[in-house]
C-alpha cells in the first residue's frame, strides 16, 4: 500500500518525537539502566578509592551527566537513608548537595531510596541542577547523581536523566578477577 507524500508527513507530525530507549549494564556495579536515551555515552567505569573503596560509573548525555558510585563496603547495620543522621553522615562524605534536611523518600529497582533535587546559581548566569539519590541494596550504599548546567532554562537532558532512572534495575555484581 503507498501512502501519499502528504499523509506521510501528517503521520509524521503526528507522532512524537522521542528518542530511543536503550538498555545498558554496567556489570562492575551490578546496575542496569534499562530505559536510558540513545544518544547517552557508554559508561566509564573505574574503581575509586578516594571516598572509599567502590566503583564509579559515568554518563553523559548532551549537556548532562550521570555518575553512579558503589561503596565496596557493606554500610553498617542498621543504615537506612530516610534516616536524617545517616543522610548528615553521607552529606559530610560526599560534599555537594545537603540531603539531611532536604529530598523525600522514594523507590529505585524496588528499593527505598532518598531523593533531592537542587537548582542553584552558578557562574555567569547558569544554574546547576542536581538530581541527587542515595538507595541501599544488599547492603551497599549506591549514590546516583544527574547533574547539567543550564541558562536560561534547564537542559532537557538532564530531565531525560532523570527519567531513566526510573528504570533501574539492580542485580549481582560482576567483576573480572583481579591477580
Amino acid at each position: 500500500m503507498r501512502v501519499s507524500a502528504p499523509v506521510a508527513l501528517i503521520l509524521v507530525l503526528a507522532c512524537p518525537l522521542t528518542a530511543l530507549a536503550e538498555e545498558i549494564a554496567v556489570p562492575e556495579l551490578g546496575i542496569r539502566l534499562t530505559a536510558m536515551p540513545g544518544a547517552a555515552t557508554k559508561p566509564q567505569v573505574s574503581a575509586v578509592t578516594e571516598r572509599g573503596a567502590g566503583y564509579d560509573a559515568v554518563m553523559h548525555l548532551g549537556a548532562a551527566q550521570l555518575e553512579i558510585y558503589r561503596e565496596d563496603d557493606p554500610v553498617p547495620a542498621g543504615s537506612d537513608v530516610a534516616n536524617p543522621g545517616y543522610r548528615a553522615l553521607l552529606d559530610r562524605r560526599y560534599h555537594g548537595v545537603e540531603s539531611k534536611t532536604l529530598g523525600a523518600p522514594t523507590s529505585l529497582g524496588g528499593h527505598s531510596a532518598w531523593t533531592v533535587v537542587d537548582a542553584r546559581g552558578g557562574s555567569s548566569d547558569t544554574t546547576h541542577y542536581t538530581c541527587l539519590t542515595y538507595v541501599i541494596v544488599d547492603q551497599h550504599l549506591y549514590r546516583l547523581a544527574v547533574t547539567a548546567d543550564g541558562s536560561p532554562a534547564r537542559p532537557a537532558e538532564f530531565d531525560q536523566l532523570v527519567k531513566a532512572l526510573s528504570a533501574v534495575t539492580f542485580g549481582q555484581v560482576q567483576r573480572a578477577s583481579q591477580g
